[in-house]
Formats: C-alpha cells, sequence, structure tokens
C-alpha cells in the first residue's frame, strides 16, 4: 500500500514534537499551537479580498442574475455578489418547502436534497431572513472545514503542511462558492468530519456526519465507500477484526433513503430527485467521453473551462497518486467521476469539495519557488473566476 504512506507515516507529528517552533504562512504571526489564529486571518483576508473583486465586478459590469428562480435581493452589494445559479431553489425549499409541481418550465425543487435548505429555514425562522441565514451558515461551515481540514493534515504531517492545505483551500480557483449561498460549504464540512472521525477511530460520529452528508448532496452516499476502506485498513483487512461500530456506515445510505422515501411521498417515485435531472439537460454517459469532447470538441466557453479545469483536477491527482493515501483518491475520483457521467455542467465547482486536492498541493509547495507559482496562478485565476460570478456569467454556475 505505497500509496497510503505518504500522508500516514508522520502520524501524530504535533504530539510528537510539543516543544515545536511555530510556522508562520504568509508572513501571519503563529500565536496559537492550533494554528487557528492563521486559519480566521486566512478566512478574513481571502473573503474580504473576494467582496472588493465581486463589489467592483457588479459596479462596472452589468449584474445579472443567473439561475432559473429568483429571490428577495438584500439591498447592499456586498452580500447580494454571494446568491446565484442554485441560491434561488434553496431559498425556495427554505420558504416554501417541496412541491411536487413545476416550479419553472419543467423544474422542480426536488431536484435538491434537504439538509442545508433545512437549517436556512430553521435559521431563518430566528433572523427573520432566509437568505442572510445562508449566508451564515456557508461561511461557518467554510471556517469549521477549514479548522478540520487542518485537524485533518496535522495527524500526518506538520503545522507548516496544514496551514498550507488551509490556504489552499481558501485560494482555489473556485472557492469563492464555499461563501454563496449554495450547499458546497456544508458538504465540505460535513465529509471531513467524516473523514477526520474515522482516522480517529470514532466510527458513530463519523456515521452521523455521514447521515447528513447524505441528505445535502447525492454523492454524499459514495463515501461511504472509501470510509469502509478506512474501516478495513484499521482492521488490517481481516474479517474476524469487524465489530459492531461498522454499523454506523450504514447512516451514509441511510440518509438517501429517507429522501428517496420522500420523493416516493411527494411524488410516487422514489428515485424522481435523479429522474427530474433530465430537465437540467443532464444524462448518463461515459464520463471520459464527456470529458474529452469537452476538452477537443465543446464550443461553448463554459463547457470548455469546466473540461479543461477538470482535467486539469485529475491530472493533478493520477500524476502525484502515491503522495495521497487510496482511499482520500477514492473519494476524489467518485466525486468527480459521478456528476461528470451526466454532463460538465457545474464541474467547476464540484472541485471545490476535493479536500485531498488542497492536501496535495500543500505537500509539492515543501518547495517554495513551486508554492509561490501556485498561489500566485490560483489567487489570480480565482479572481477572474469571481468577477463572471459576481455578474451572473454562466462561465462558473
Amino acid at each position: 500500500m505505497k500509496n497510503n504512506v505518504s500522508l500516514h507515516k508522520h502520524s501524530d507529528a504535533a504530539e510528537q514534537a510539543p516543544g515545536m517552533k511555530k510556522t508562520k504562512l504568509w508572513g501571519l504571526p503563529g500565536k496559537l499551537s492550533s494554528g487557528l489564529t492563521e486559519i480566521i486571518l486566512l478566512f478574513l483576508v481571502s473573503r474580504g479580498v473576494l467582496t472588493i473583486v465581486g463589489v467592483l465586478s457588479t459596479t462596472l459590469l452589468r449584474r445579472r442574475i443567473g439561475g432559473r428562480l429568483e429571490w428577495d435581493h438584500p439591498p447592499y452589494s456586498w452580500l447580494d455578489i454571494w446568491g446565484q445559479w442554485d441560491t434561488g431553489w434553496y431559498l425556495d425549499i427554505a420558504k416554501n418547502w417541496y412541491a411536487a409541481e413545476a416550479h419553472y418550465h419543467n423544474y422542480c425543487n426536488y431536484a435538491f436534497f434537504p439538509f442545508y435548505p433545512t437549517l436556512i429555514k430553521l435559521l431563518g425562522a430566528v433572523i427573520g431572513n432566509h437568505y442572510y441565514a445562508g449566508l451564515i451558515i456557508s461561511n461557518v461551515s467554510l471556517l469549521g472545514a477549514a479548522i478540520l481540514l487542518y485537524k485533518l493534515v496535522e495527524l500526518d504531517h506538520d503545522q507548516e503542511v496544514a496551514l498550507r492545505s488551509v490556504k489552499y483551500l481558501f485560494i482555489w480557483p473556485t472557492s469563492f462558492i464555499l461563501s454563496g449561498v449554495l450547499s458546497e460549504a456544508l458538504f465540505l464540512l460535513l465529509v471531513l468530519g467524516c473523514f477526520y472521525y474515522a482516522r480517529k477511530g470514532a466510527w458513530p460520529k463519523a456515521g452521523i456526519a455521514g447521515f447528513f452528508l447524505s441528505l445535502t448532496r447525492v454523492n454524499g452516499v459514495c463515501v461511504s465507500i472509501p470510509l469502509l476502506y478506512e474501516y478495513m485498513k484499521g482492521k488490517n483487512f481481516r474479517l474476524k477484526g469487524i465489530r459492531a461500530d461498522i454499523l454506523a456506515l450504514g447512516l451514509l445510505p441511510l440518509g438517501l433513503l429517507v429522501f428517496c422515501v420522500y420523493n416516493y411521498y411527494l411524488t410516487g417515485d422514489y428515485l424522481a430527485f435523479v429522474h427530474i435531472q433530465s430537465a437540467w439537460g443532464r444524462h448518463f454517459d461515459n464520463p471520459l467521453k464527456t470529458l474529452v469532447n469537452g476538452m477537443f470538441g465543446a464550443t461553448r466557453p463554459s463547457s470548455i473551462v469546466a473540461a479543461w479545469f477538470t482535467g486539469f483536477t485529475l491530472a493533478s491527482l493520477a500524476i502525484f497518486y502515491q503522495r495521497i493515501p487510496l482511499s482520500y483518491l477514492l473519494f476524489c475520483f467518485i466525486s468527480l467521476f459521478l456528476p461528470l457521467s451526466t454532463g460538465l455542467m457545474s464541474m467547476p465547482r464540484y472541485t471545490v469539495v476535493l479536500f485531498p486536492v488542497f492536501i496535495l498541493f500543500a505537500l509539492l509547495g515543501k518547495d517554495k519557488r513551486v508554492d509561490t507559482a501556485f498561489t500566485i496562478f490560483f489567487s489570480v485565476l480565482q479572481g477572474c473566476f469571481m468577477i463572471f460570478w459576481s455578474v451572473g456569467s454562466g462561465l462558473i454556475m
């Protein structure tokens, strides 16, 4: 299992070196051994810069809303820029709940999973505004995900690598989406919770996180595959080592089953959320064929960008696969090929939850020149993508 060595051979490095010198990232002071100060500063600086880019974009260029449904917009542009595309669907569910009938032509809101809009509904009832509730949930989830990513990486590496992983989380070209009124940040928080608790052997906690994960997005249930691998690896792949705690993994498909049953109650079809995807033009096909056709045969700018960005992500994982544990690789490939099998729509957006990619670039960034080059490249590309996002362009959806 050579590909499991790289991230696992330094386990509990922080505990082994309690007197270890506190590292600095981008010149930020290391006051807390946990890295919390640096993480919060990275969060605030990155979101602040993106907000400035977004406000300038909407001021200088024509602002329009991407997507099918409108919503009540906040009066402040620095808040309004964080709502695009599927924001309308999540806010509609939070306000009106699910409906069997179509909302816009053949589109139905049961295509979207319930955990994120449920949280918006609950918090919105408290603060009196669903849009603001979505912003709070997404950004609190993002900050929590950054902390969990740090703690997960620190199981195998030193503080410097852990902080660099968080940096790449914040500067990944599409990570501005994590601050928007969309479910990606919540999904990332929950998937990191699954892996972190699995690595710690806390299987009930991993299962509970997985239950809500599969209620957040359909591909959440597929995380049960890499988690099962982690479980069996912890038992040295011996069937005699299996204990009752393996039942916690059953909570992942249970979350999906709950939504399937609700779909049947609503529409008479257990898989209505799958079948309605055709309204968005999604149809099952060979994912590699979809990717290659997009890279070399597409004419729409959004398809070209989606294909090449996905290709870059896949190539990075494939070339440096020995640096990534097999369970992390399984998660990445499943998370990419599942949506890719239905088309190129939103593929750059789906890469933002692939936390092993951030760890990979953090490891490559041990070479300062490589780290500087990727930091500049990703930051500039993210700024460009943020412009298109802010003005409602279909290039990033």
